[in-house]
């Protein structure tokens, strides 16, 4: 059960008197037993209704170091190591074509004067490049069904 004061009666109270640290945890641990009293009230386990007292140290597994402990390699050699990736794939011809042409157009923007091109025809013939280049490797994308026997890598 909860009192509450009657107002009139705080403000007669004296303003620099301040309950003390003792009459705080008094009051706290009162309202925990009158909780735990309740029926619905949850259950704990043991270890964990006792109440520490402010000069008791602190359990271990309240400051991290259970989980710190957990994490550490124990040597039973039950951590799991993945498999060796598969080799990169050899690029196509095509692709290596498309790839040029973006590089030769990238160079012809930067540096037209390495084909003995102006400024002027190394520009448009540069974005034409690199233009055909992109559009090169869009149109080399496979396209359809997957080849047979295809696994779309999920593991049950």
């Amino acid at each position: 059960m909860v009192t509450v004061p009657d107002p009139d009666e705080q403000d007669g109270r004296d303003q620099g008197h301040h309950s003390g640290s003792e009459d705080t945890d008094a009051a706290f641990a009162g309202i925990i037993a009158d909780w735990r009293a309740e029926p619905d009230a949850p259950r704990w386990p043991a270890d964990a209704d006792r109440v520490l007292d402010s000069r008791e140290p602190v359990p271990p597994a309240t400051t991290g170091h259970r989980l710190q402990d957990s994490r550490q390699d124990t040597g039973d050699g039950d951590h799991y190591e993945p498999p060796e990736p598969p080799p990169l794939p050899v690029p196509r011809p095509r692709t290596l074509g498309g790839m040029l042409l973006i590089v030769t157009g990238i160079l012809l923007l930067i540096r037209p004067s390495v084909l003995s091109l102006s400024d002027v025809a190394g520009t448009p013939l540069g974005l034409l490049a690199i233009t055909a280049g992109i559009g090169w490797l869009v149109l080399g994308l496979r396209g359809g069904p997957p080849p047979e026997g295809w696994d779309d890598g999920a593991r049950l």
